[in-house]
């Protein structure tokens, strides 16, 4: 009966990709738009930047063999350059007012976290969104990443939590009249709601969740809050990374190399 069910439901309610309407046999994506798998090529054990083709997967970079980035892991879906097929959806989501696409990203998310995630870092896991600026979130309607972060705690079967506020606005990563990413986004966030917030941090596995990761400096500054709250440690999962890392100052709080790597 719910196989009949289903035929039905598939019959009068056909299955068609989130992105563009067309038809979808897994009700998420046409082929056109079918998210990869997972990130093309070798990429740094720890801040899953691309290596030359010819080092080993899951190897350092040159950058996090000098100094950690202050988060254990980065898991990504996509690679934002290699894999453009992501850019559509990303845009839609960000700029386009979409905000009905945190659910199948969100969900996406949250499997390849269940899959992909290294098991000590399971246990006690709670995500926590990387947060928009109030002005950023009036600009564009929504706030994205609190939307993917809801599905994919969901997919998951994870606790999260709005734990970081951005105190102030920072300029676009990057930008010409910027300056560098590092000092662009240094204090730009806190720990919303001061010792009972973190109270739910202590001792945590915390996963910062993101659209995408550049040169990581925003995902950096976020686990050295959450550090300095008490997380125990903090990893990273985002829709896309794009680029690798960049030199990076002294990661205040982190006092050891990474236990474990991810690609």
């Amino acid at each position: 009966m719910r196989a009949l069910g289903a035929e039905l439901a598939d019959a009068v309610y056909p299955r068609r990709c989130y992105l563009c309407g067309c038809a979808a046999a897994d009700g998420l994506a046409c082929e056109a738009h079918a998210l990869p798998e997972g990130l093309a090529g070798p990429r740094c054990g720890t801040c899953a930047g691309a290596l030359p083709t010819a080092v080993p997967d899951r190897a350092l970079c040159a950058v996090c063999r000098l100094r950690s980035p202050g988060y254990r892991a980065l898991l990504a879906l996509a690679d934002y350059r290699a894999q453009p097929v992501c850019r559509p959806w990303l845009f839609a989501l960000k700029y386009g007012g979409r905000r009905d696409l945190g659910l199948p990203l969100g969900a996406a998310l949250g499997c390849a976290w269940r899959a992909r995630a290294p098991e000590p870092w399971r246990a006690g896991a709670l995500f926590v969104p990387v947060p928009l600026h109030w002005r950023r979130r009036l600009e564009r309607g929504h706030d994205q990443t609190r939307g993917l972060v809801l599905h994919a705690a969901l997919a998951a079967q994870v606790p999260w939590t709005p734990a970081l506020v951005r105190r102030r606005a920072t300029g676009v990563q990057g930008g010409p009249a910027a300056p560098s990413r590092t000092a662009n986004v240094r204090g730009a966030f806190a720990v919303r709601g001061g010792s009972r917030r973190a109270r739910d941090l202590a001792g945590r596995t915390v996963w910062l969740v993101d659209d995408v990761v550049t040169s990581g400096a925003t995902v950096a500054e976020c686990a050295r809050v959450l550090r300095a709250a008490g997380a125990a440690a903090v990893c990273v999962l985002a829709l896309a990374r794009a680029g690798g890392a960049q030199p990076r100052g002294p990661a205040a709080g982190d006092t050891g190399p990474p236990r474990a790597r991810l690609g």
